[in-house]
């Protein structure tokens, strides 16, 4: 989002911009900046997340992900704090936080497939087949359906 009176790039334009070049380092100097004016700032936040998940640095991100949701909730950040924790080997929580996207946008085909493999990687097999098929039944790629068909047929 620009400055709407001046046409210039805003602080958080800027972090973008830098977390987009894999100026990581860069990134996280001006977020601590700018949450020490304002720590509770979700998109700063959100961006700082991003860093922490870019960098394997998966419980720095989960924290970050639940300040965020504490303040807007989305199945998107839901599914990115599924995937921080199914990447800390929390998969208990992954597949809470991936039911919990599922809760808000039944629509949403990323969190059925992710639930899917963790059930199928679990041994429950019935409810892995639950969440594939489930899956599709959403708008995805037909070469998508067919990978998925083909791992319900060897379970």
């Amino acid at each position: 989002m620009k400055n709407e009176q001046n046409n210039e790039p805003t602080r958080l334009d800027f972090i973008r911009e830098l977390i987009s070049d894999c100026r990581y380092d860069d990134a996280m100097e001006l977020l601590g900046i700018a949450m020490d004016d304002e720590p509770d700032n979700v998109d700063y936040n959100y961006e700082l997340a991003r860093i922490f998940m870019e960098m394997g640095n998966y419980a720095s991100a989960v924290s970050n992900l639940e300040l965020v949701l504490e303040k807007t909730q989305s199945s998107l950040l839901y599914f990115m704090l599924g995937e921080a924790y199914q990447a800390d080997e929390q998969l208990d929580k992954a597949i809470g936080a991936y039911l919990k996207a599922n809760t808000l946008n039944e629509n949403f085909p990323f969190a059925y497939k992710k639930l899917g493999m963790l059930f199928m990687a679990r041994g429950d097999m019935e409810s892995a087949r639950e969440y594939f098929e489930d899956y599709l039944k959403l708008d995805i790629a037909e070469d998508e359906k067919d990978s998925v068909k083909k791992i319900l047929e060897r379970i």
